[in-house]
């Protein structure tokens, strides 16, 4: 079976990063291997959390996997804590990464327009980097603008001005800019080396944690399955609108997604 390494931290409620990505990666018949980076008590927006960092085990961990003469197809990377987690992250991605390993990269860090509160522009500028690593990345608008370095908007021309910027200027060649609004749809921008696509899904409610981390899963496990980019990207946008039609309205977005309610639509995948 194919396998893919998950760097991310695990949060007991939110129904995000490894709490999302393993069962979704699993049902789409690919071994999802958690390298967790930190376990908190429910994800950051909630009121308040409790969080341990695993920064160090991260290096002895892989130096375990590397003694198991394990490879994998791909490594997906999300949250991280802070600055030195960055680093050991990057560290680990060198040393998982193999000659046809897919690094698949979620910038973590930004959305609305600003960064996160426990972000920095050294974090930032870390995660850029990484980023500069990856095969692919899956940025939010916001975190689309900060990679780019060009001030932040939501119009469509400005994330396609992005993208092509990046490109030109950092070489990353495969991107899906998630989560551009228009009217009643929700459009994933998808550029593949030097071609634009689109993903859209129908607009429902507002705020709900986890979607970038099941987004960004199905991606990756679609691409070791040797799905195109813009095809697994239409399978992500596709999985989150039934996850989110079948998930409490009236409840709150902080827990997430019933991504469990439809499980069974990306089987054989």
């Amino acid at each position: 079976m194919k396998k893919i390494a998950v760097i991310n931290d695990l949060s007991g409620f939110g129904k995000c990063s490894l709490t999302a990505s393993i069962p979704v990666i699993s049902a789409m018949g690919v071994e999802a291997h958690p390298l967790p980076t930190a376990v908190l008590s429910n994800q950051t927006a909630f009121e308040s959390y409790k969080c341990k960092s695993l920064t160090d085990c991260i290096l002895p961990f892989v130096s375990e996997w590397k003694k198991l003469g394990i490879e994998f197809d791909a490594v997906l990377t999300g949250f991280a804590t802070d600055e030195a987690q960055l680093e050991c992250i990057t560290e680990a991605v060198k040393a998982l990464k193999g000659k046809g390993t897919v690094l698949v990269v979620d910038p973590v860090m930004a959305d609305n327009g600003a960064l996160y509160d426990r972000y920095n522009f050294e974090m930032c500028r870390k995660v850029i980097e990484l980023c500069r690593q990856a095969d692919i990345i899956t940025p939010n608008i916001a975190e689309l603008a900060f990679i780019a370095d060009m001030p932040y908007s939501e119009k469509l021309e400005d994330i396609k001005s992005y993208i092509i910027k990046i490109y030109n200027e950092k070489g990353i060649k495969k991107i899906v800019a998630t989560g551009y609004t228009d009217k009643d749809k929700i459009i994933n921008v998808v550029f593949d080396n030097g071609e634009f696509y689109y993903a859209s899904s129908r607009r429902q409610g507002g705020y709900f944690s986890g979607t970038g981390d099941i987004f960004a899963s199905i991606v990756a496990a679609g691409t070791v399955k040797g799905m195109s980019l813009a095809d697994s990207a239409c399978l992500a946008a596709r999985f989150i609108e039934k996850a989110v039609a079948a998930t409490d309205a009236d409840g709150d977005g902080n827990y997430g997604v019933y991504f469990e309610r439809v499980l069974g639509e990306l089987y054989e995948k």
